[in-house]
């Protein structure tokens, strides 16, 4: 399918002189794709804007998604968020939707709103911090973990291989609650054939189509082989939990099954995007952090000294006030690393229900948007004249309705991530145990260059970490 031909189809052109909105060319079969948006996203969001201007047209696929890089083109189309429609298999193509089609973060309507229903009880606010001991416990135990089999001992951690795990075993215990060892062989057994058919997803090629399923590839095999055990894994975890751990999640969630609320493929699949989507995406946002702060001791000392004065008071109550605050050194250290870091360079495309004038151009009603995280995170006037500089008590100055539309890191409206604040726990939960425990610092051979392979941006390198 020509480039000429989907600009005739996909026709979006200025109100005043006709012409055509700014467009990437498109190349067959995925166009620009997620290898462009995700693996080569950084440089891309630079150079496209510079190329195309602050709003233009890409393709993944076939199907048309619009960048928007300005906070005032965002506002506009997204301060209805709530009506929009994800796009179907995010744009990704038929091995996408066997993976992940049927997920919460992906569906839209009533069926976003059933499985949210029946999902999401378990991840309110108040329910996180009432697990605050637990993650805390996990947190010391990993620790433990990287002296004995790391090379913690040796004043050394990586960000990303030391701590990639912490999350997943904190959300995991979260969901099924405690897991004996036989099961947590069985589920760390399926995260290298569940990153393998990722990595297909974001590569593109023939596993956008349908027909792909016939053909005898290793992919097929190993998508069949993957739903096989994660079906059966959750099958049995989840009836063991009926009767030994009835308060679990999992239980609820199961139930919701066999009332007909949900579909079993849609709860397996949003359990897989709460597990094992959410692993790359976690440890992009933990990662990061562990960065800025050893380059940045001046900040980590007073992070540290925050979290020392709030220990002195000894109330329980009280340190779970100042972990949950959003008024913190520590949380605004969180939000500019996320700030200096988006977690991706593109944001996931959804649709607006009703047309829209940006920028002189008619948007035409259920128009994929997506938006460039680099330009309103940092290209971005807003953020002042140091905007590339790590300062996170600029935020002590920024509502969070001064924010709103000038930053992105959970999305906007009701479809924000369901785990958002497990995953802001997490990370503060982690912070705390290191600047408690230890000193952070760059090493002659530190790196601040992200892995190439991983579609969320992680550094790999190492730093050094010395008991205090």
């Amino acid at each position: 399918m020509s480039y000429e031909y989907l600009m005739i189809v996909h026709p979006i052109r200025r109100n005043t002189n006709k012409t055509p909105i700014p467009t990437c060319p498109y190349k067959f079969p995925d166009g620009q794709g997620d290898i462009a948006k995700f693996l080569e996203g950084e440089r891309n969001s630079e150079g496209w804007a510079k190329e195309h201007g602050h709003i233009y047209r890409i393709w993944s696929g076939r199907t048309p998604e619009i960048v928007l890089t300005r906070p005032e083109d965002i506002k506009q189309v997204f301060r209805d968020s709530n009506t929009h429609l994800k796009a179907s298999n995010n744009n990704a193509g038929w091995l996408m939707g066997e993976v992940l089609g049927s997920c919460l973060g992906l569906v839209s309507g009533e069926e976003w709103q059933d499985i949210r229903l029946a999902t999401a009880a378990s991840f309110t606010h108040g329910e996180v911090v009432d697990r605050l001991e637990q993650v805390e416990r996990l947190t010391m135990d990993h620790f433990a973990q990287l002296h004995c089999h790391g090379k913690l001992s040796d004043n050394v951690i990586n960000p990303v291989q030391d701590l990639r795990m912490l999350p997943f075993w904190i959300v995991a215990d979260h969901i099924y609650g405690p897991l004996d060892s036989h099961a947590r062989l069985e589920l760390e057994a399926l995260i290298p054939l569940r990153e393998s058919l990722f990595a297909r997803v974001i590569q593109g090629g023939a596993t956008r189509f349908a027909w792909s399923r016939i053909l005898p590839t290793k992919t097929n095999s190993d998508l069949r082989e993957f739903k096989q055990r994660w079906h059966e894994w959750n099958d049995a975890v989840a009836h063991k939990a009926q009767n030994s751990q009835p308060e679990a999640p999992i239980v609820t969630m199961f139930r919701a099954v066999r009332q007909g609320k949900i579909s079993p493929e849609s709860l397996y699949q949003t359990l897989d995007e709460m597990l094992f989507a959410n692993l790359d995406v976690t440890m992009g946002a933990i990662s990061w952090n562990l960065m800025f702060l050893a380059a940045n001791p001046d900040t980590q000392d007073q992070i540290r000294d925050e979290i020392t004065a709030a220990r002195a008071a000894k109330d329980g109550k009280l340190w779970k006030e100042y972990l949950r605050s959003p008024s913190t050194l520590l949380a605004y250290s969180i939000l500019e690393s996320a700030r200096l870091k988006p977690l991706a360079a593109f944001t996931v495309p959804q649709a607006a229900p009703i047309a829209h004038e940006i920028a002189g151009y008619c948007i035409p009603p259920r128009t994929n948007y997506i938006i460039d995280t680099y330009a309103i995170n940092q290209r971005n006037a807003f953020w002042g004249e140091d905007t590339e500089t790590y300062r996170p008590q600029r935020f002590l100055h920024h509502s969070k309705s001064d924010i709103r539309y000038q930053y992105w890191r959970f999305g906007f409206g009701p479809r924000q991530c369901l785990g958002k604040h497990l995953a802001e726990m997490m990370i503060r939960c982690l912070l705390v145990h290191l600047l408690e425990n230890y000193k952070l610092s760059m090493r002659k051979d530190s790196r601040w260059e992200k892995n190439p392979d991983t579609w969320i941006m992680h550094p790999m390198t190492e730093l050094r970490c010395e008991r205090l």
